[in-house]
């Protein structure tokens, strides 16, 4: 986590706002999910920097802050209207860009950070994701949409051969991560597994049983962006700004 990624968040965020707009934009409403992943954003909603900004450009705006479990969740607000700043992985943006070209639009307003996924397991038997079975579930964000479960099918598509990417997805069961790590570490749930993002994922690597399957590293090939933040084109064009923050 940089200062640069908070910058370009914040600026994202603030080249919506305008004094032309600002009757319309008295009130917006920005969404985060669990994880040091969204640090920037913890920190834009403590020390109320968006606030802070707009009001220098000479803008007043209240900025609502909420908590999503997942991306799929998130989306819905975003194309209800209720919310108008998501942010998560790179999954639930492209699954959005892709149903939305043409009308809403929904596009990246910035990118918030770059760290490794992992996919731990409490089951000793599992050594690769062959190893799972029927017995195993699998605790990710948004079943299908998020990163992690768009990653978990490129590793079953990798290891299972072409279009089997879906191999897996009958084990995988949308859960916050806060709560797919109760049920994993309690031992007593059907959850075996959690393909979740720090600290979460080290908290759990402390627990006498728990390892690694794989890394969303490994997967892609290197480094990727994890979090972004991301609206709609709709929402931007009838709140374009006249001027940029500098």
């Amino acid at each position: 986590m940089t200062k640069l990624s908070l910058r370009i968040a914040l600026l994202g965020a603030l080249a919506f706002l305008s004094p032309a707009a600002s009757a319309e934009m008295a009130e917006i409403n920005v969404a985060q999910q669990y994880g040091i992943g969204y640090l920037s954003l913890m920190l834009m909603e403590e020390q109320k920097l968006i606030e802070k900004h707009a009001k220098a450009a000479g803008v007043d705006v209240k900025v609502n802050w909420a908590k999503f479990a997942g991306g799929n969740v998130m989306n819905d607000a975003l194309l209800s209207n209720s919310l108008q700043f998501a942010s998560g992985g790179v999954g639930p943006l492209i699954t959005m860009w892709a149903k939305t070209r043409g009308n809403l639009d929904v596009k990246a307003v910035a990118a918030l950070d770059s760290m490794p996924l992992y996919l731990n397991t409490r089951n000793p038997n599992v050594k690769t994701i062959k190893d799972f079975t029927e017995k195993d579930k699998i605790a990710l964000p948004a079943v299908k949409v998020s990163v992690q479960a768009v990653t978990l099918q490129m590793a079953a598509e990798k290891v299972f051969g072409e279009g089997q990417q879906g191999k897996l997805d009958a084990l995988t069961v949308s859960m916050s991560h806060p709560d797919a790590q109760t049920a994993l570490l309690s031992g007593q749930s059907e959850v075996t597994a959690h393909f979740g993002s720090p600290p979460f994922q080290y908290q759990q690597l402390k627990r006498p049983g728990v390892h690694t399957v794989l890394s969303s590293t490994d997967v892609l090939g290197g480094p990727t962006t994890f979090n972004l933040v991301w609206t709609t084109a709709k929402f931007r064009s009838e709140n374009r700004s006249s001027t940029r923050p500098s």
